[in-house]
C-alpha cells in the first residue's frame, strides 16, 4: 500500500510537472512577441532599440547553459577529457543549428508572422525532424507519417484560407514564412544531431549546457557588432532587464527543467504526446492577449495539426519500443 500511494504520488507529481511545461512553452511565442511589441514602440517613440534577438536570446542561452551545466557538472568533468574530435564537431553543429540559428529564425519569423500563423509553420519540425533522421542516420520512418504528412498540410490549408484567394485581406509576409522554414530545418537538424549526441553517451550538460553558453557568446558578438555596447547599457532600465529576465528563467529555463522533471516521472511516450498541447496554449493566448483572430477553419486546421503531432509522436515511440525490444530478444 505505501509502494502503491508513492507511485500515485509521483504520478501526480509528474501530471503536474508536465502541465506546468505545457503552459511554460505554449506561452513562449505569445510572450516573446509581446516583447518584440514593447522594443518596437519603444523605438518608434524615439528611444532605443532595447530589445532584439541579441539580448533575448544571449540571457535565455546564458541563463539556461549555466543552469544544466552545473545540474551535470559531474558527468561533463568525466567525459570532457575523453571527448574526440567526431563529438567536438556533433557538438558545435549542434550548438549552431538548434540554439543559434533555430532561435534567431524563429525571432525573425515572428517579427514578420503573427503567433497563430509562426505557432502553425513550426509544427512542420516534426516531419521535417522525422525525415532528416532518416536520409542522416538511416531511422525508419513512423507508420503514421505519411498520413501526419497529409494532415498536417490540409491543416496548414484550413488555417490559412483567408490568404490563399485572389483576394487576401492580409498578404502573406513571404519572408516571414522563409525565415520560418530556415528555422524548422534547423530544429530538425538540431534534433537528429541529439540523437547522435545520446547514443554517444553525451548527457545534459554537452548537448544543452555547453551548446547554450556557446550560442550566447555568438549572440552577444552579433549584438556588440550590430549595436555595440550601449545595446546592453539599456538594460539598466529596469523594465527592459525585468522582461527579458523574467522570460529568460521563466519560460527557457522553467519550461527546460519541467520538462526534464517530466521524463523522470512520466512515460516518454505520455510526455511527447501531450507536450504536443502547447499548440492550443499558444493559440488561446494569442487570442486572448495579442487579439488575434481565430476563424472556425483555423481552429479546424490546428486540431489536425495537433491530432498529427500526437500520432507521429506516439507512432515514433512504439517503433523505438519495438525496436528496443527486438535487439534484446
Amino acid at each position: 500500500m505505501p509502494a502503491a500511494s508513492h507511485k500515485g504520488g509521483a504520478l501526480r507529481s509528474g501530471v503536474g510537472y508536465l502541465a506546468l511545461f505545457i503552459l511554460l512553452r505554449g506561452s513562449d511565442t505569445t510572450l516573446l512577441k509581446l516583447l518584440q511589441r514593447a522594443g518596437e514602440a519603444t523605438h518608434a517613440a524615439g528611444g532605443p532599440e532595447a530589445i532584439s534577438f541579441c539580448n533575448v536570446f544571449f540571457f535565455s542561452s546564458l541563463i539556461t547553459g549555466l543552469a544544466l551545466l552545473l545540474i551535470d557538472r559531474e558527468g561533463v568533468q568525466r567525459q570532457l577529457p575523453s571527448l574526440n574530435p567526431e563529438d567536438r564537431w556533433l557538438l558545435a553543429l549542434q550548438s549552431f543549428s538548434g540554439f543559434f540559428l533555430g532561435p534567431m529564425c524563429f525571432y525573425l519569423a515572428l517579427d514578420r508572422l503573427s503567433v497563430v500563423e509562426q505557432t502553425l509553420l513550426f509544427s512542420l519540425t516534426v516531419p521535417t525532424t522525422s525525415l532528416l533522421a532518416r536520409a542522416l542516420i538511416r531511422e525508419a520512418l513512423p507508420r503514421s507519417f505519411a498520413l501526419t504528412c497529409a494532415m498536417i498540410s490540409c491543416g496548414l490549408l484550413l488555417a490559412n484560407h483567408t490568404k490563399l484567394g485572389m483576394k487576401m485581406v492580409v498578404p502573406v509576409d513571404f519572408r516571414g514564412v522563409l525565415w520560418a522554414l530556415l528555422g524548422v530545418m534547423a530544429f530538425g537538424i538540431s534534433a537528429v544531431i541529439n540523437r547522435l549526441a545520446v547514443r554517444r553517451g553525451l548527457g545534459i550538460g554537452f548537448t544543452v549546457g555547453i551548446n547554450s553558453l556557446a550560442a550566447a557568446a555568438a549572440f552577444a558578438v552579433i549584438a556588440l557588432v550590430l549595436f555595440g555596447p550601449s545595446h546592453f547599457l539599456y538594460l539598466k532600465s529596469w523594465w527592459v532587464l525585468g522582461v527579458i529576465g523574467g522570460y529568460a528563467l521563466i519560460i527557457t529555463l522553467g519550461s527546460q527543467w519541467s520538462l526534464m522533471k517530466s521524463y523522470v516521472q512520466l512515460p516518454v511516450a505520455r510526455v511527447s504526446v501531450w507536450a504536443s498541447l502547447t499548440i492550443v496554449i499558444a493559440l488561446v493566448e494569442a487570442r486572448l492577449l495579442l487579439e488575434e483572430k481565430l476563424s472556425g477553419l483555423s481552429l479546424v486546421g490546428a486540431a489536425l495539426i495537433l491530432v498529427a503531432v500526437g500520432l507521429n509522436t506516439l507512432a515514433s515511440t512504439s517503433d523505438n519500443q519495438a525496436d528496443r525490444l527486438q535487439r534484446a530478444i
